[in-house]
């Protein structure tokens, strides 16, 4: 994988020494989740009891999502070959929604009301490559074009945990969770418009599908706080990381003094973007 970037690299930074079209590009805009999986449920149990009745209700809804839906931001530079074939070496930045899920139980007598919620908020970032190769129209004021390659980055997802019981007495908890080093591989593909305002400047629109799964290798605790206490230097390593694994052996004996050791599981990274943003090109290709 290194040898691709550094000879995508290599091509670029030829062109632009050696005077051809080489341009620069930056711009931005919005992902929806795409290829959706489950990020978890939103549980709730309300149990109201009283001297004439006693009620249990429950409600499950399922949240669905792909980290790929939103913000993100794009630097690149390309090589037109000519006006048709055009080499495009992209970077970009996302920043994903949050996702929200829960596990709340209600609980109410004639004399006493309480509560015990588990509050969690998901969500991800982190830089991706994407090397592609764009095929232009490349005549007049607007040129369409499509665009193909492959994306390659290692994001992080952060869990973040509120729990709060009043039921017997206050207690409070507040975790995170980290789950990073790892590989994300896929492609992207995409169609667009450049509008050309003079020789060097254009302004490009873009809708763009990206396939994209990240698989964590470790996971680590980087926040316990108990009623409002620091908790994470007094915890084991086997309590605070994890390691995600192709293949391991489930009856490995527990040690506090080690990570735990669990099956590596795909995040979902896939998501239908529209982009927008400027392109300037640095050497113009001779007519």
């Amino acid at each position: 994988m290194k040898k691709i970037f550094l000879l995508l690299f290599a091509i670029l930074l030829t062109a632009s020494i050696s005077a051809q079209g080489f341009y620069i590009r930056a711009g931005g805009g919005y992902g929806l989740a795409a290829a959706t999986e489950k990020i978890g449920e939103k549980y709730l149990r309300t149990q109201v009891i009283t001297q004439s009745s006693n009620t249990d209700t429950y409600s499950t809804k399922t949240i669905t999502g792909s980290y790929g839906s939103g913000m993100n931001f794009t630097f690149a530079a390309g090589y037109e070959f000519n006006q048709n074939f055009i080499l495009d070496l992209d970077v970009y930045y996302l920043g994903s929604k949050k996702y929200e899920t829960s596990n709340i139980y209600n609980y109410k007598t004639d004399s006493f009301s309480g509560t015990s919620s588990d509050l969690f908020t998901t969500s991800s970032g982190g830089l991706f490559v994407n090397p592609s190769f764009i095929f232009s129209a490349g005549f007049g004021k607007a040129a369409p074009y499509g665009r193909f390659g492959m994306v390659v980055g290692s994001p992080q997802v952060t869990q973040k945990e509120s729990y709060y019981d009043n039921l017997d007495g206050t207690q409070t908890r507040d975790i995170t969770w980290v789950y990073k080093n790892g590989l994300a591989f896929g492609y992207q593909a995409g169609i667009g418009m450049n509008w050309k305002l003079t020789d060097k400047l254009d302004i490009y629109t873009e809708a763009n599908f990206t396939g994209l799964t990240f698989y964590a290798k470790e996971g680590d605790m980087t926040r316990n706080l108990y009623d409002g206490t620091d908790n994470l230097n007094f915890l084991t390593v086997a309590e605070k990381k994890i390691l995600y694994l192709k293949n391991y052996d489930p009856q490995t004996l527990y040690d506090p003094a080690k990570p735990q050791l669990a099956s590596r599981t795909g995040s979902p990274f896939s998501s239908f973007s529209i982009q927008t943003g400027i392109r300037f090109t640095i050497v113009k290709i001779k007519e």
